[in-house]
Order: C-alpha cells, then sequence, then structure tokens
C-alpha cells in the first residue's frame, strides 16, 4: 500500500461519511424518524487495547495504532470518526498477534490469525487463547506465521497453530483454509516428530516444505558440552499435503559441522546448534534455508538426483562462499526469500547477542560467478531498535517493501529506494511472528452477524460479518415477524468492521442484508427481536468446517 493509496482511501472514507450523513438527511425528510447510521468512532470500539464489537461479542482482534502516516478524521457530532471503504488493490495487512514474553505489559485482545485494513480497523479474525494441556502444565493456543498463498491452484490462508514450548519452538500443526474459510488441508507432524512454526511453503504440485524437530542424544564434546548431551534435530521435510506422506528429508546435522553454530550448548537440557527458521526456492527449483544459529543462508541441491542435498553454497557463517561487501555482514537472520535475478531478502535480526545497533530489512545483490554479495537497499526504522527474533520482508508488486519487526511489535513499509511510507503499531505486549500485504478477497459462507438493542421509542442495529470484503453497504429490515420483514429507507454505506444504523420502526423483528457495490444482495443475518437491552444472532465467529 503506497501512501498515494492510504490518501486514495481516506478520500473514499470521507466521500463514504459524507454520503451517509446525506442518506440519513434525506430519509428523515421521507420517514420522519429513520433508520440513520453512525459511523465507527475510533477510541470508542476499543477497550483496553481490544476491539470490541456488539455484533460479534465472541472476537477480541487487537488494535493496532497506525503511526506513520497518520489516518484522516473527520469530526462528526464530537467525535472522531472515519468512514470505510474495503481494499482491494492496495492489499491487506496479514498478522498473528502473540505475547512478548521478554516484555511483562500484558497481551491485548485475542491471539490468532487477524486481517486488517491500512487504518487498523479490522477485517476478520479467528480467535484463538483456549489453554492446551500437556501433562500436567497448561499452554495458550497461539497462530503463527499467517500468510495467504496458493493451494491446488486457489487463494487459501496458511497459519500455523498450536502452543510454543519454554525452549521457543513449536508444537502444532499447519491450518489451511480457502476463501470461504472452510478448511481445505492441514499438515500434520511426521511420525517421531513435532511441527515447528518457522515455516511452510506450498508448492504447484500440491506438497508442502516444513521443519520438524526431534530430540537426539548426542556427544556435544567436540564443541564443549557433555559427552551425554542432547540436540533438536531440526530436518526440512517435504510432504504430499492430502496424504500427510513424507517424499523427501534434509537434516543439517549431517551436512553442517556442529562447530559452525554460534550457540554455546547450554549447561543443561538439548542444545538448538541451527535454528532452521524460512524455506524459499531458486528460479532452478532448488531451496534457500535460512539458519539463525549459524547466521547462514545454505542453497541445497533439491533438482538433480546426483548429490541431492548437497549444500551447492553458503552465505554468511563461518565458511561462506561469497565475500560480503560493505554493509552487507548479517546476523540472527529470519525470512530469506529468492527475488527477481540473483537478489534475495532478509530480515537481519543482529541479536541476540547484539552484533550492531539496529535490525533492519536488507536487501542483497549475489554473484554466483564472483562470489561476493553486495547491499542493494536497507530498511530501518525511524529510530533504531533491535529486534531480538522473528521478522519478516516482502518486496510487493508495485515495488514497494513490506517489513515485519518481529519481536518488536511493528510492521512497515517502503519506497524500493528506502523510504519510511507507512508504519503500524500492536498494542501492549503483542508481537506477530511475520506480518505480509496483500489482497485478498474472503466469501465467507456463514450468515451475516446482527445485534439489536432498545426500547419503546428507538432500536440500534449493529451488523458485521466476519470475513467479508466485499460488502459495500447495509440494508435494515424490520417487521411483525421474522418472515415478514422489509426494507427500512436505503442501503447505508460499511463504516469500519461493525455498522450502526437506528431506527423508530417497532419490527419487533430486525434483520440486515449485506450489500455488494453494485447493490446485490450477500447475505442475510438471522431474525432478531429486542429482548431486554440487546438480541443477537447466534452465529457469530465464522466456522472452520464446511
Amino acid at each position: 500500500m503506497a501512501r498515494e493509496a492510504i490518501r486514495a482511501a481516506t478520500d473514499r472514507r470521507r466521500s463514504a461519511l459524507a454520503a451517509s450523513m446525506v442518506l440519513a438527511v434525506a430519509v428523515l425528510a421521507a420517514y420522519g424518524a429513520p433508520p440513520t447510521t453512525t459511523a465507527i468512532a475510533i477510541g470508542t470500539s476499543v477497550h483496553d487495547g481490544a476491539w470490541s464489537f456488539v455484533s460479534e461479542p465472541a472476537l477480541d482482534p487487537a488494535a493496532i495504532r497506525v503511526l506513520s502516516p497518520p489516518v484522516a478524521t473527520t469530526e462528526v457530532s464530537g467525535a472522531t470518526t472515519v468512514g470505510d471503504q474495503p481494499r482491494q488493490t492496495a492489499g491487506y495487512i496479514f498478522l498473528a498477534p502473540i505475547k512478548n514474553y521478554d516484555n511483562r505489559a500484558p497481551f491485548l485482545g485475542a491471539p490468532g490469525p487477524e486481517i486488517i485494513e491500512a487504518d487498523g480497523v479490522p477485517v476478520w479474525e479467528h480467535p484463538l487463547g483456549e489453554p492446551i494441556r500437556v501433562g500436567s502444565a497448561r499452554y495458550e493456543s497461539v497462530a503463527m506465521d499467517f500468510h495467504p498463498a496458493t493451494y491446488a491452484g486457489q487463494p487459501v490462508l496458511v497459519w500455523w497453530e498450536g502452543y510454543i514450548t519454554p525452549d521457543g519452538f513449536g508444537r502444532g500443526t499447519w491450518e489451511i483454509v480457502n476463501d470461504h474459510y472452510q478448511a481445505v488441508g492441514l499438515v500434520n507432524a511426521p511420525a517421531g516428530f513435532e511441527l515447528d512454526f518457522h515455516d511452510i511453503q506450498i508448492t504447484p504440485a500440491g506438497t508442502a516444505y516444513i521443519i520438524a524437530n526431534r530430540t537426539l542424544p548426542l556427544n556435544l564434546t567436540c564443541c564443549g558440552g557433555p559427552a551425554n548431551g542432547h540436540i533438536y534435530d531440526q530436518e526440512l521435510v517435504e510432504v504430499e499435503i492430502k496424504t500427510g506422506r513424507v517424499l523427501w528429508t534434509w537434516d543439517p546435522l549431517q551436512h553442517i559441522r556442529l562447530h559452525e553454530s554460534e550457540v554455546a550448548p547450554p549447561a543443561e537440557g538439548p542444545w538448538d546448534p541451527y535454528h532452521l527458521n524460512s524455506i524459499s526456492f531458486t528460479s532452478a527449483g532448488n531451496l534457500i534455508v535460512s539458519a539463525r544459529d549459524t547466521s547462514a543462508v545454505y542453497w541445497i541441491n533439491r533438482r538433480s538426483s546426483h548429490d541431492n542435498g548437497q549444500i551447492l553454497a553458503t552465505l554468511g557463517g563461518e565458511h561462506s562462499t561469497f565475500t560480503l561487501g560493505p554493509g552487507a555482514h548479517f546476523a540472527w537472520q529470519h525470512d530469506v526469500l529468492q527475488q527477481h535475478g540473483d537478489e534475495i531478502s532478509l530480515f537481519d535480526d543482529e541479536a541476540v547477542p547484539a552484533e550492531a545497533k539496529q535490525s533492519r530489512g536488507l536487501l542483497l545483490a549475489l554473484n554466483f560467478a564472483h562470489h561476493t554479495a553486495t547491499v542493494v537497499h536497507e530498511y530501518l526504522l525511524p529510530k533504531p531498535a533491535l529486534t531480538g527474533s522473528q521478522g519478516s520482508v516482502e518486496l510487493l508488486p508495485d515495488g514497494n517493501v513490506f517489513v515485519g519487526w518481529g519481536q518488536l511489535p511493528l510492521f512497515s513499509e517502503y519506497s524500493a529506494a528506502g523510504a519510511l511510507l507507512y508504519e503500524g503499531e500492536l498494542p501492549g505486549a503483542d508481537e506477530s511472528y511475520r506480518a505480509s500485504d496483500a489482497s485478498w478477497i474472503g466469501l465467507p459462507t456463514t450468515e451475516p452477524a446482527l445485534a439489536v438493542e432498545g426500547g419503546t421509542e428507538r432500536a440500534t442495529l449493529y451488523a458485521s460479518w466476519n470475513g467479508a470484503t466485499q460488502v459495500r453497504s447495509w440494508q435494515a429490515l424490520a417487521g411483525p415477524r421474522p418472515n415478514a420483514l422489509t426494507a427500512i429507507g436505503s442501503g447505508v454505506p460499511r463504516q469500519g468492521y461493525e455498522t450502526t444504523l437506528q431506527t423508530t420502526n417497532r419490527g419487533p423483528y430486525y434483520a440486515a442484508q449485506a450489500l455488494s457495490s453494485s447493490g446485490h444482495v450477500l447475505g442475510t443475518s438471522p431474525a432478531v427481536t429486542v429482548v431486554g437491552k440487546a438480541a443477537r444472532s447466534r452465529r457469530l465467529v465464522a466456522s472452520l468446517g464446511p
């Protein structure tokens, strides 16, 4: 999303808000005491750092704060408000907030996959957080590495779901849902392994490359450890998604010497000498794998049967086959991806322990003939800071670069040359392993949600539809029976996640229709009536089932 896209979105929001005000006046003249629209008030729908919605009380998405550029606002009846227009061309932002355990502040909202618009307004959330019991221990269920992808030729959303162990590894599964938010794939751990969250790459052949962990006994005296030591053996595994059949494995223990690790064996517990954390492909179909704890990136032969699995080249670390030019040194890196030509992008953590004064996004040009690596661009925060773990770098179709700052609660967008265009911040002690920006069309099969509050003179309707990106307006319905409802006035422009409508129509039954830009009915909520303070539709959270 470039700066121009933000300005255009702001203009559309102002137009939508103005249109809703004009519509309110017109309906007032026609009906006397009409349904009216109240725009989303930034702040009034946020409690303790998380959004809350009358129509979707089960949702609790973290409230994202936009730092630069600020979202333009409009004063309406004394409240600072902003209208809404779904963003399709510039993209949505994909996050999976989790607790930063190095930060004593409380986690805010619910963990789980979350799609937001550029101004931080939620589009979809799948809340997690229920405890997972493992023996006598209890862990919070979380999501990691939430991103859009393609599976079987169709757009999907992918995330890892499970729990994080105290040593920083994951035990869970990879979830794959389609544009209806229905489950279409599930990747479990191979036998004898735990399935880690650090990366997944889905191929056009319907396979997935994943990182699986197991603990192995090993003599570690070579590296200053005990003779009866243990290591975390991380293996790169290709599995067939439909069947779970293992097609190929690669074990760094067979190819990278233990003494290349920059992390010493611990006095107690298993050693993590490699810490694989990203997978990508070269244009020739070989693999690029990042190992955080050797501060190195490895090119692995996957295309030819001869020497299949052998390391073809190494960037960084103790035995780099490339000479790093000025500024090209990196340490404890994440998210190494092949880009156009022989360029790669990566997130350069530089900590922990610190080897520089700031983390950065980094774009490097590789010359395989002369074995050199040079800096193309770096992407920095306005105030230098170090990310102790995690992070991501994404090159967008328009040439801009989107950076997720991992353990720092930030994400930002830059021009190709490195100028900061946009910055957002997660609340409290929240962080997101990665962050991405991409287009998405969500078509939930669930019904829209509706809550109604009111008394004898006026009813207030709260309408929303978790994950629906095509809604442009809402139409209120009312009538004497659930099966005898008629439209009240005209459609009201959508205003953020939840749209508020007011009417003096006494119903006593109400419903809301979600309308497309052409006025087509996309979905209708169940009919509800006012019972006491409020009545709500039954279906509150989008299902992952068919």
